[in-house]
């Protein structure tokens, strides 16, 4: 018999702070170039840049539940059925619908719905394999693809249990190869560059081995979870053993690599700075590999020695993430067509307004959903099982 592996209900609270993270950086996407030049650009710029880490997080969180929940059981086809089944209904099937739903917003935003309906089922059959319908749904063909070569991780793993060591080094090294040979090698450089390489069929941000670094420290925690909760889980007798002083360098190294990255695009746009774009792609894996860390630790704070409303608020968000990441453009959409008045102070009301709006309004149309219709899972996807509470040590089932 397998051992029962203890649930993670802070997973939730996890995928909320991502997702609020997704928005910011959605909600401040067209402020960048209208205020460039005033004093309001650098405060955008920073929400937009720092909350970059947001993807990253959610394919780690991927990595960890799925190495965590299926490194120690068999790899045959049953399980493979299973998953893969899971995966089909409750991730393709929601990406299909609402691929066509943002495809004919799109069109009928730039007139385009006369087309012949050849040339429409063209270009949408297109956009649904690159992920292109809208500017978000790319995450999902990343899932796709991290979802089909995770049997193979898996089998190796299994096979080969000395390597779980270095599984984190591993998705590094894939990851930094992969950005090395498209930087130089796989598309087409710029002119006046020897014009060799391969031109991939999607861009470098839809390719899962741009994040294989995130996934595979996913799967390292996953498989020693047991030997590194007391460091993810933040207590007072925590602080006076010494383990204080690793989360604090943790937590400040967090900051900095935020800002300097946030920093970086400042001065490319506005004084022009040029840098070797890899330095850029180096202080955002830097700051969302460190983001992973941080994130899991404020949501065991928040779980663990929040308020009651908070943590049930939060985790509640996080359950409805998935519908919540496919449903919030529209609504974002919506809410730009109020009209703009006022100064700075106005227009920086109205961008918190539309976060607040767009990840409010998704929520509650998400929740509800769940609640009360049965086949919300076809828009939606499905929400997690509500684990039931160990009262005594507040211990709790992984939320799959």
């Amino acid at each position: 018999m397998l051992e029962k592996k203890e649930r993670i209900m802070e997973l939730d609270i996890f995928r909320s702070l991502a997702i609020m993270a997704v928005i910011f950086i959605h909600a401040t996407s067209t402020t960048l170039a209208k205020t460039l030049g005033t004093s309001s650009y650098y405060p955008f710029l920073f929400i937009n840049i720092f909350s970059k880490f947001a993807v990253p997080v959610f394919i780690f969180l991927s990595g960890f539940v799925l190495f965590y929940n299926y490194l120690d059981k068999p790899l045959n086809k049953s399980m493979l059925k299973s998953f893969y089944t899971k995966r089909l209904l409750y991730i393709l099937v929601p990406y299909i619908f609402f691929s066509l739903f943002y495809f004919l917003l799109n069109c009928y935003v730039k007139g385009k719905l006369g087309l012949p309906f050849t040339q429409l089922a063209h270009d949408f059959g297109l956009q649904l394999l690159k992920g292109t319908a809208h500017t978000h749904l790319y995450y999902v063909i990343i899932m796709l693809q991290l979802y089909i070569v995770f049997p193979l991780f898996l089998w190796w793993f299994q096979k080969q249990r000395s390597i779980l060591p270095w599984v984190a080094i591993i998705g590094l090294a894939i990851q930094w190869l992969f950005v090395y040979l498209y930087k130089y090698g796989f598309h087409l450089p710029e002119a006046g560059v020897y014009r060799t390489g391969i031109r991939l069929p999607l861009p470098k941000g839809s390719v899962a081995f741009s994040y294989m670094s995130f996934y595979l420290f996913g799967a390292f925690i996953a498989a020693y979870y047991s030997r590194l909760k007391e460091w993810l889980i933040v207590t007072r007798e925590g602080f006076k053993s010494g383990k204080g002083i690793v989360w604090l360098f943790v937590w400040a190294a967090w900051l900095a690599a935020g800002i300097i990255h946030v920093n970086l695009y400042y001065g490319l746009n506005t004084r022009g700075s040029k840098i070797n774009s890899l330095w850029y792609e180096l202080m955002w894996d830097v700051h969302s590999l460190l983001s992973c860390i941080v994130l899991m630790q404020v949501s065991y704070m928040i779980y663990r020695y929040g308020w009651k409303w908070l943590s049930t608020a939060l985790t509640s968000m996080g359950a409805c993430s998935f519908g919540i990441f496919l449903l919030h453009p529209a609504v974002l959409f919506l809410y730009r067509k109020i009209p703009v008045h006022g100064g700075s102070v106005e227009y920086a009301l109205r961008i918190g307004g539309g976060w607040i709006v767009s990840l409010g309004v998704s929520w509650i149309v998400v929740y509800i959903a769940f609640r009360y219709i049965p086949w919300s899972w076809v828009f939606f996807g499905t929400a997690p099982k509500r684990p039931q509470t160990n009262m005594k040590d507040k211990t709790v089932k992984l939320n799959m």
